[in-house]
């Protein structure tokens, strides 16, 4: 039921003096609390809002007899002026004043001189002192263990039946368990008069938790939606820590707070609801390619997972990400954790930007008969601003443009302009890496870029080719070292380094096979590889064990003998 059905309800329940029993139900922090208070409150001073003159509101949190329950309701009761103030002496010495029978002031100054000593007087004498009064009961499902289910609704009865009063009950009947849970239901279609579930939207939780207005609030409330998230504590926890992080990265490009708002969003969901949030092992394996590649190996629950984060935008988890969640379970962020990752996040979001405005140059190209061929100069210093982060593809797209408008006159400057922006930088001038579709590389582009590669390029050692596979496996240095390297240096590599070295280097090398049209290199690289391997698993039973887990059975006529030691012919030799 939304927001505005249970607050009609609540309201028709305020204004009627007829004896009945209302209950709430909902899940933690979904605001059943908070939006009693609030209505009742507010109620209390419009003509006919509250008709009844007391009102108490009481948690059954921790409380383990009907002794207490009562002294509670006591101790919190207060007039209709005063529903929603802090209880006191003060407001209770106001309620028994304004009380028409003596009997009951009477009581409550034996309660004043007795209380703590005679505690069991005092409850027994409490049936005097409640009737015609509106009583909130909250939390249920957190009472003593000794207090039943059962004991709470056959005391709210006789509240309603013997003392003429309304009760609201307010619980997470899905936290009640074992037989308590079934007494409650037992009990409880008896009791209560009307049952209304509150289940506000992910919407309607994030408006009632966050109020502000301004931009990044806007953005918080937007993806907490998105989530689901619909506990109202951990939405406004949520928007604590995005206000904490906010002044940490005031030195950065805006987009970099936005995307981190939209992090940590995420990641305090999976702190404060871990028993509905992805794990933090889900998200370390999850991709956009999991929901589609995968789904036969993920369980309905992590399914769900993978739908949603990828509907929210999120693929992989890095460094800054891991520092978030650190931030967030300690409970604080600072400074120094911050910035030793949101530098690459900055550039990224530069990187982004830069991306978004040569797009919209190249717009007005595709998507307009208005424009002249002005068009063609605004690209070509669109391209000069953003090409910090732009590509060689990018830079021959360009060219190709210039010279389809016999602007040839301007094509050296472009790739100076280009040269200069990426010396140094990895893999700039590989022009393998450029993308053709049915047009050739411009000639002028190949020949400047080989210039540039050859005056910047240091050949690597074998030894770092092989150490980098996983983050450089396609770079025409790599594929011409690995292809052209003899076997027994892969045999050397192999034997040479072990753990995640190791690893990373046969994964590098194998990913090759996976590969449709690969390349005649990359070919060459898995048959030495494999053939290395195999001379590997041929000294001993062990090594021939390994090997096999990489696709390589070596027959058992062909393995090393070994001598009782586990020492082979070779070793002894």
């Amino acid at each position: 039921m939304s927001v505005e059905s249970v607050k009609s309800a609540i309201i028709e329940f305020l204004a009627s003096t007829t004896p009945e029993v209302l209950c709430i139900r909902g899940h933690w922090g979904t605001g059943k609390t908070h939006n009693w208070k609030t209505i009742a409150k507010d109620r209390r001073n419009k003509p006919g809002g509250v008709a009844l003159n007391e009102y108490a509101y009481v948690s059954l949190f921790g409380l383990n007899t009907l002794g207490e329950l009562k002294i509670q309701i006591l101790q919190n009761t207060v007039v209709r002026a005063q529903i929603g103030d802090l209880a006191s002496f003060a407001t209770i010495n106001n309620a028994v004043s304004t009380l028409e029978r003596g009997a009951k002031k009477t009581v409550m100054q034996s309660f004043r001189a007795l209380f703590g000593n005679r505690a069991e007087t005092i409850a027994s004498a409490l049936g005097l002192l409640t009737s015609k009064q509106i009583i909130c009961i909250d939390d249920l499902e957190r009472k003593g263990p000794k207090l039943g289910s059962d004991e709470v609704l056959g005391f709210i009865s006789y509240l309603k039946y013997e003392r003429d009063c309304k009760i609201v009950l307010l619980l997470n009947d899905e936290a009640l368990e074992g037989e308590d849970k079934k007494k409650f239901a037992a009990y409880l279609e008896k009791v209560v008069d009307r049952n209304l579930l509150f289940a506000p939207t992910p919407e309607e939780s994030a408006s009632i938790a966050i109020k502000e207005q301004n931009s990044l609030s806007l953005l918080v409330r937007n993806r907490c939606s998105e989530l689901g998230i619909d506990n109202i504590r951990v939405i406004q926890k949520i928007d604590s820590a995005v206000e904490q992080i906010e002044p940490l990265l005031s030195a950065y490009q805006p987009d970099v707070l936005k995307d981190v708002a939209t992090s940590i969003v995420l990641f305090c969901w999976m702190y404060h609801q871990p028993e509905i949030a992805p794990t933090l092992e889900f998200l370390k394996r999850h991709s956009r390619l999991s929901l589609s590649d995968n789904n036969n190996e993920l369980t309905p629950q992590e399914f769900r997972w993978a739908t949603r984060l990828d509907e929210y935008g999120f693929t992989n988890v890095d460094d800054l990400d891991l520092a978030l969640m650190s931030g967030i379970s300690n409970g604080y962020f600072t400074q120094e954790s911050i910035d030793a990752h949101a530098a690459d996040l900055n550039n990224r979001v530069l990187h982004r930007e830069a991306n978004a405005r040569y797009r919209d140059a190249w717009a007005s190209l595709h998507y307009s008969f208005a424009a002249g061929e002005e068009v063609v100069d605004s690209i070509m210093q669109s391209f000069k601003d953003e090409v910090a982060y732009l590509t060689a593809e990018n830079l021959n797209n360009v060219v190709t443009l210039l010279r389809s408008f016999s602007m040839d006159g301007e094509i050296g400057e472009v790739i100076d302009a280009y040269i200069a922006a990426k010396s140094g930088a990895k893999d700039a001038f590989d022009a393998s890496r450029i993308f053709l579709r049915d047009e050739k590389l411009d000639e002028e582009v190949e020949k400047r870029l080989d210039n540039a590669w050859n005056k910047q390029s240091q050949p690597r050692h074998i030894d770092q080719v092989f150490l980098q596979l996983g983050e450089d496996a396609f770079s025409a240095e790599t594929l011409t070292a690995l292809s052209s390297a003899h076997v027994d240096e892969y045999v050397r590599i192999f034997k040479a380094y072990e753990g995640d070295h190791l690893r990373t280097i046969l994964a590098g090398v194998f990913q090759y096979r996976r590969i449709e049209n690969a390349s005649e290199p990359m070919v060459e690289i898995v048959a030495k590889a494999q053939e290395a391997l195999i001379a590997i698993g041929k000294e001993s039973r062990i090594n021939a064990h390994r090997v096999k887990g990489w696709g390589v059975t070596i027959p058992k006529e062909e393995i090393a003998a070994q001598d009782d030691s586990g020492l082979t012919a070779a070793s002894q030799a």
